[in-house]
């Protein structure tokens, strides 16, 4: 059994573009859903087309150089070739905008369900499903279905029959609260200057992200001055991964050759493009593939944190083991900074505060001038007291009930 998706793509906007290949945030909205649908276990999308402009048959393009295999469809009968009887079919309104969450709550294994919201201002825009109640954007129907489609006479429209032959069976519905498309976390994008609205308004809604002192104080402004140029360049998401990863790399070679400051300095650099990266993952759709990658580079971070002094012991002709103050407590604080993590990500809903907690980002900042100008045994005994410091402070505000 198979999960195929079926995705609107022929809503023609008042410029004569496709509404499914406007951009928001540097990338198109068909290729949002495309990674959407990928991480929900799709393995095939069809793009319900009325033509096909260059323009989309080269998004498609890229969409299945993902991976993915992408095929236009016109109508019913060209559906049905691609289904299997017992494959499901994932329905996906043109022009839609929402989270990952939605889509791997559509496509859960069971009966034919719909997404549905209340019938407000926000939501009109949406097909109505009944008299209080309209269409979310995503579906799932089976190949009966589809085929029941395709053997009524004369032209219909395929996804909103679908629909409806899906409500005409019972299918069950998920309610999604109004109040997400007030928010911007769903939405159908009708023109281009509604794609612009949403995103400034992401622009303006992001979290700082993350736990971390230097992170939360001094990365991530930085990247927010950037903000909007950072997610309006579709090429900045795609190579900079590589680039981050290829400084990390560069920091070890240059502890290993023996030019410490060089590689705290280029270290803060890299922990720079990291939250950069983190930033721009609150935009846009990243892939499970995109995610483990930045989680990879993270790890790798952490441990250059931790074996930095052993690193350096290797560029002198002896190869002498570091100083116990930097050999040791570099690992501390390396120690430390992971167990201030583990409290984070266990904290749930009750993250208040994080900026206080010790990060890799605090320590690079604060290594880099002591290696620069000859202190940084003092300097590695000072963080891991630093960061516990930091934790136990942490646990005491956190712990504080909310004022009412």
């Amino acid at each position: 059994m198979a999960l195929i998706a079926l995705v609107g793509a022929s809503e023609i906007l008042p410029d004569g573009g496709l509404r499914a290949l406007v951009t928001v945030a540097g990338e198109t909205l068909i290729e949002r859903q495309a990674v959407r649908l990928v991480d929900a276990g799709v393995t095939q999308i069809a793009v319900a087309v009325g033509a096909v402009p260059a323009e989309l048959l080269a998004t498609c393009d890229r969409i299945g150089r993902r991976g993915i295999k992408v095929t236009p469809v016109r109508s019913a009968a060209d559906l049905r070739a691609l289904v299997a009887e017992d494959d499901r079919i994932i329905l996906v309104a043109d022009g839609l905008r929402a989270g990952g969450m939605h889509y791997a709550a559509i496509a859960k294994p069971g009966s034919p369900a719909i997404l549905v919201t209340g019938d407000t201002p926000l939501t009109q825009m949406f097909e109505r499903i009944d008299a209080t109640r309209r269409w979310g954007g995503l579906a799932s129907v089976t190949s009966a279905m589809v085929g029941e489609l395709a053997a009524m006479p004369g032209e219909w429209d395929m996804m909103l029959t679908l629909l409806r032959l899906a409500v005409q069976g019972g299918a069950r519905r998920l309610y999604c609260e109004p109040a997400l498309f007030e928010q911007g976390e769903i939405a159908i994008v009708t023109d281009r200057p509604t794609a612009a609205l949403i995103e400034q308004s992401s622009l303006q809604q992001v979290e700082y992200g993350g736990m971390g002192l230097g992170r939360s104080a001094i990365m991530m402004p930085l990247v927010r001055l950037a903000g909007p140029w950072l997610v309006k360049s579709p090429a900045t998401a795609r190579y900079l991964p590589y680039v981050t990863a290829l400084l990390w790399i560069v920091v070890a070679l240059l502890a290993a050759s023996g030019l410490a400051a060089a590689g705290a300095l280029v270290a803060v650099l890299a922990g720079l493009c990291l939250a950069a990266m983190r930033y721009l993952s609150s935009f846009r759709a990243e892939s499970a593939a995109q995610d483990r990658a930045r989680d990879l580079i993270r790890v790798f971070a952490w441990l250059l944190l931790a074996l930095f002094p052993w690193l350096l012991s290797l560029a002198g002709p002896e190869h002498r083991m570091p100083p116990f103050s930097e050999a040791a407590l570099a690992p501390c604080l390396a120690a430390a900074i992971l167990l201030a993590r583990s409290l984070y990500e266990d904290a749930g809903e009750k993250r208040r505060f994080h900026w206080l907690l010790p990060d890799a980002d605090q320590a690079w900042i604060m290594l880099a001038p002591a290696l620069l100008f000859g202190f940084a045994p003092l300097m590695f005994a000072i963080l891991p007291l630093l960061a516990m410091l930091q934790i136990l402070l942490w646990l005491r505000l956190a712990r504080r009930p909310e004022p009412k």
